[in-house]
């Protein structure tokens, strides 16, 4: 049975105190999360348990989300996979990979779960608390593909789908199977030049939403600059930036041309050198 795409919409974001006791999860935490998902649990259980990590478990609780994880992390491919075959009706089967794996990964998956603020309602243990698991880009992602098992579990396939149509909004218009990194490289290494390098160059903005900002380097010179809300995305923007550079022969075209040709200036002022000494003698 096929689904049309819903509407993209702004999905809404959840504000709590820092000092919110997140062991306690009353009715107003729930009826946030299910605004912010746009579903309502007919067994709130389900979503009791979708934001129980495993070391609440292990601390006496009685379940955890692993197994949620486990089947929403299947509806979440099965619903992207679904959105982008309408959306993008012309695109091969590679480039449908590649758009799915663009959207359906840890960094992204902990993205959207950070718009609707999750992390604030995960139920966990001492230890995964002081350590920050609350903000832990692998159990983000976890809990938020639990939160779609949970969806599918209380009310199948078609709600869960609406829930992943919804936090993706407008990525899946926007989605495209282009990877700069992997086209940076092969492009660098077709000229003959090093293997572009990626450092971190500062974090900016408030610590629950940070914007990272990286730089990609070719032969030890700046060639591209990116800002993401990972440092995955930040990478991928420099590295577009340097491959825009490459197609029009600005900087890197330059230093792999400049690079190529030192040689042969020396070996030819040393021919030149050698050539006077000889008429000397």
């Amino acid at each position: 049975m096929r689904f049309g795409i819903a509407k993209p919409q702004k999905a809404t974001i959840i504000t709590t105190s820092k000092n919110e006791n997140h062991q306690a999860l009353g009715v107003e935490c729930y009826i946030q999360i299910e605004e912010a998902i746009q579903y309502k649990f007919t067994d709130i259980s389900w979503l009791e348990r979708a934001l129980t990590h495993r070391s609440v478990r292990d601390e006496g609780g009685r379940s955890d989300y692993e197994r949620l994880e486990f089947l929403g992390d299947a509806v979440f491919d099965l619903a992207v996979a679904h959105l982008l075959s309408d959306q993008h009706p012309t695109a091969s089967e590679g480039e449908l990979s590649k758009m799915r794996a663009a959207l359906v990964n840890t960094d992204s998956l902990a993205l959207l779960a950070r718009k609707i603020n999750l992390g604030a309602f995960i139920r966990l243990g001492r230890g995964e608390i002081s350590s920050g698991g609350h903000d832990r880009p692998s159990i983000l992602a976890d809990v938020l593909e639990a939160t779609i098992g949970a969806v599918y579990r209380d009310s199948g396939y078609e709600k869960a789908f609406g829930c992943v149509t919804y936090l993706l909004g407008s990525d899946i218009a926007t989605v495209t199977p282009r990877d700069p990194k992997t086209e940076l490289q092969e492009a660098l290494h077709a000229i003959g030049s090093e293997a572009p390098e990626y450092l971190l160059e500062f974090i900016e903005g408030p610590e629950h939403a940070p914007t990272f900002v990286s730089i990609v380097k070719v032969d030890g010179e700046i060639v591209g600059r990116g800002r993401g809300p990972t440092k995955k995305a930040s990478q991928q923007v420099a590295a577009a930036e340097a491959l825009e550079k490459l197609k029009s022969g600005d900087e890197i075209d330059k230093m792999v041309t400049k690079s190529n040709e030192a040689p042969s200036e020396v070996t030819i002022e040393e021919t030149n050198q050698s050539e006077q000494q000889s008429e000397k003698v």
